[in-house]
């Protein structure tokens, strides 16, 4: 079944290169909570979060007007870190919006954050930190950004305090080795 949601979205790619969102915009996608998708205790099965995210940060990389360039330079983004936190259970057949926003972007990493609502009431988030390779090396995102969306300028002034937090939290992991 994820393999027909991966189609879909791939079908929907537009032809042309140019953007239809601006880097930091937000990014929805629908998903509908099959009964496959659930476990015993008959709600979304945790294993189902993360495929769909890596649906949704397609989506926005499609939407930035990113995914040829990806394909051209030969360029592949990477989960370097994500957390996921559960605010309530979402039952089958519910219809899911996962709302995907960069919320910031740093040299070598990005910060995305996804919201699963169900009629527009928050069910679970998630904060992922993104790089982006090249030959198997990290790429500068502002060379990324260049190609979607030259005016834009990377800035450290506007980092929310959850992207700190995640930071944090990953250099406490480093140093506990």
């Amino acid at each position: 079944m994820h393999a027909a949601r991966s189609l879909k979205l791939l079908l929907q790619w537009p032809v042309s290169d140019k953007p239809l969102a601006q880097v930091l915009a937000s990014s929805s996608m629908g998903f509908r909570v099959m009964p496959w998708d659930c476990d015993f205790n008959l709600h979304l099965t945790n294993g189902i979060y993360p495929r769909w995210l890596d649906l949704a940060r397609t989506r926005l990389f499609i939407e930035l007007g990113a995914a040829g360039s990806f394909v051209r330079h030969g360029w592949r983004s990477v989960l370097a870190s994500q957390t996921i936190t559960f605010i309530r259970e979402i039952p089958p057949l519910a219809s899911v919006t996962v709302r995907t926003q960069v919320l910031h972007i740093e040299a070598k990493y990005f910060y995305v954050e996804h919201r699963f609502e169900v009629n527009g009431r928050l069910h679970a988030k998630a904060l992922a930190r993104v790089a982006m390779l090249k030959k198997g090396k990290v790429q500068s995102l502002q060379r990324l950004l260049q190609h979607i969306q030259p005016d834009f300028f990377i800035s450290d002034a506007d980092m929310t305090p959850q992207v700190q937090a995640k930071i944090a939290l990953l250099e406490a992991k480093k140093l506990a080795g």
